[in-house]
């Protein structure tokens, strides 16, 4: 029986929404599927309900995940008893359009909690190894300490300081990057240098540059477009333009001032997009000017 698409009253839908993708062939069958460009603006019980209804079907489902982050919505798990119908699910409803987006689906990487319990391989996923205590307390008081020095430029807090234009808050921002990177290169004995936390390293990449209105975006996922970082950008306050070097996986996002571009590199570093993490910077400015 055929499933007419779910629509709800009629909004332009960008093409990118609407495209059917052939679910990823290196990914082997499981009893999980992983579903994508779902509509943000379902709610979530609205959703599972929907998926149940239309995903039931196809074999017994004994859980439905629909994930809630701000970053991650739009995507859901569903579990189904046996490969063969998540396998027919996978086929039946690839690209099927519910409320304007056409669902994207592959099978889940890792086998469900749900499902390794049920067979009696389930363990406990690993923490990866802990640090001595010494060193993360250590990165966490450069960490904040750095954070501060950034609030203080943001909000114009520093004593003395009238503005996010002022030449003496930008060379006390500028202070503050130099120490934080000066601290992140010295390492107590013993220390190994690829240990630093994923976090870290994106601040001490994130201290680079000094503050302007122009930010310099790497880490774009293979084939993104011009709409694919306006998306993720142009609703940041003060946004200008962007543009884009797909080729090099790059951007340049330009804001009408550098206060509002600090608060988009805060609010948007290792920001999730495709399979990549934004790494976000101040972009150099030319030294002839």
């Amino acid at each position: 029986m055929m499933i007419p698409p779910v629509m709800r009253p009629h909004r332009p839908v960008p093409p990118r929404y609407t495209m059917k993708v052939d679910a990823d062939p290196s990914i082997p069958p499981n009893q999980t599927i992983y579903i994508k460009n779902i509509n943000e603006r379902i709610k979530v019980d609205v959703l599972k309900a929907e998926l149940l209804k239309m995903f039931g079907r196809f074999g017994k489902i004994l859980d439905i995940v629909a994930l809630t982050s701000f970053w991650r919505k739009g995507q859901a798990f569903i579990i189904f008893d046996n490969v063969e119908s998540a396998t027919n699910a996978l086929h039946e409803m690839q690209g099927f359009v519910m409320d304007g987006h056409a669902m994207q689906i592959n099978y889940a990487r890792e086998k469900s909690d749900i499902i390794a319990k049920g067979q009696g391989t389930y363990r406990p996923r690993p923490e990866g190894p802990k640090k001595p205590r010494a060193i993360k307390d250590r990165e966490q008081e450069q960490l904040k300490r750095f954070e501060r020095l950034q609030h203080d430029y943001l909000t114009g807090a520093i004593e003395g300081m009238t503005g996010p234009g002022d030449p003496k808050l930008i060379q006390a921002l500028q202070a503050a990057q130099i120490t934080f990177q000066a601290m992140a290169l010295t390492k107590g004995p013993g220390v190994d240098s690829h240990d630093d936390s994923s976090r870290y390293a994106s601040t001490a990449s994130m201290a680079r540059g000094l503050p302007n209105r122009t930010l310099f975006v790497e880490g774009l996922p293979e084939g993104v477009s011009l709409a694919d970082v306006n998306a993720v950008f142009a609703r940041s306050v003060g946004f200008q333009e962007a543009r884009v070097i797909a080729a090099r996986k790059v951007a340049f996002i330009d804001f009408d001032n550098e206060f509002n571009a600090g608060c988009a590199m805060q609010a948007l570093q290792e920001h999730p997009m495709g399979d990549s993490t934004l790494r976000i910077s101040y972009a150099k400015r030319n030294t002839n000017n």
